[in-house]
């Protein structure tokens, strides 16, 4: 799970907030402790997940181009130096009934989030990261 130093991946909690990711070693080891691999034959292994990962995702990393910016919370610098931004977009969907007809699929908005270069973490409330807007041109 480790490519120069840098993980590729991710195990990610399902929710919002930032925090109690996994990356490197730690994410191998949680793996580890939480997958029992048994041999099937000479060219397949059956994989058992444990329910302690029924809460994560595992991602792979993206790595966006950097920007130097100054970030700003609640009017005030937080900081200047290189930066790297999220852009997020969100939908709605609504299913019905047993057979699980979708009735509302659409867009529902997005968020631009910008944090520090070198920072796991991501999450706007938890103070890793600040709102952006996005610059077209």
């Amino acid at each position: 799970f480790q490519e120069g130093g840098e993980g590729r991946y991710v195990l990610k909690p399902q929710r919002e907030g930032g925090g109690y990711n996994f990356y490197g070693k730690e994410l191998a080891d949680k793996l580890k402790e939480n997958c029992t691999i048994t041999a099937v034959d000479d060219k397949e292994s059956d994989v058992q997940l444990s329910p302690a990962l029924s809460e994560f995702i595992l991602m792979e990393r993206l790595f966006p181009p950097q920007q130097r910016a100054i970030l700003t919370r609640n009017g005030q610098v937080e900081g200047t130096g290189m930066t790297i931004s999220e852009l997020g977009c969100f939908g709605t969907i609504i299913a019905s009934g047993e057979e699980g007809e979708v009735v509302h699929n659409e867009y529902a908005g997005f968020l631009l989030r910008t944090k520090f270069s070198g920072v796991d973490e991501g999450g706007v409330a938890s103070g890793f990261a600040t709102l952006s807007s996005p610059y077209l041109c």
